[in-house]
């Protein structure tokens, strides 16, 4: 039918010249016959090259608040930080103090006025709120105490956590909370 070396109508072959039919046949025809054998033998090629294109981006998308790449980071000892009430007026200072991690399980507590020693803190009932909650590769807290919820995020590089709370309660008793790890 043709020698196959062109795309025109009309072409050019070694034994002469030859007319062909128009161009859409001739695609149509080609892709017919032959594309499942190329699919056969470039599938698989365009897969691996995905998978080396886009492994950057899939390993960067599991990495974690923190960096942790599929790891929970320990967040055990005593962070230091604020609070304030969704009105932002009413404010204070805190400790958070997380005295267990097993996995991914931390129990713990908060001494709602920094100026208390963390380790008395528990004597002032005012001040004090027991805690069990959980953290997770991403860095996200679920946190819930005596009285509130309080849900939190780890930052990227692992020194301050920061989210919000919710007395249960108290409906006005809401607002956001914010630590960084106290100096050594």
């Amino acid at each position: 039918m043709g020698c196959g070396f062109c795309n025109s109508t009309d072409c050019e072959c070694p034994s002469g010249f030859v007319r062909r039919p128009c161009r859409l046949y001739i695609v149509a025809r080609t892709l017919a016959a032959g594309m499942f054998k190329a699919y056969r033998v470039r599938l698989p090629g365009l897969i691996a090259f995905l998978a080396t294109a886009l492994m950057p981006v899939v390993l960067h998308s599991a990495v974690g608040s923190g960096g942790t790449s599929g790891k929970i980071l320990s967040i055990l000892g005593t962070w230091t930080g604020t609070w304030t009430n969704v009105n932002n007026i009413t404010t204070g200072t805190e400790s958070f103090v997380v005295q267990t991690q097993v996995g991914s399980t931390i129990t713990g507590f908060f001494c709602w006025d920094i100026t208390q020693d963390p380790a008395t803190c528990s004597s002032n009932i005012n001040d004090y709120e027991s805690w069990t909650g959980t953290i997770d590769a991403t860095g996200t807290l679920v946190i819930t105490g005596q009285l509130g919820d309080y849900p939190a995020k780890l930052s990227l590089d692992g020194t301050s956590i920061s989210g919000t709370y919710q007395n249960r309660r108290i409906a006005s008793h809401t607002g956001r909370w914010a630590v960084q790890r106290a100096p050594l």
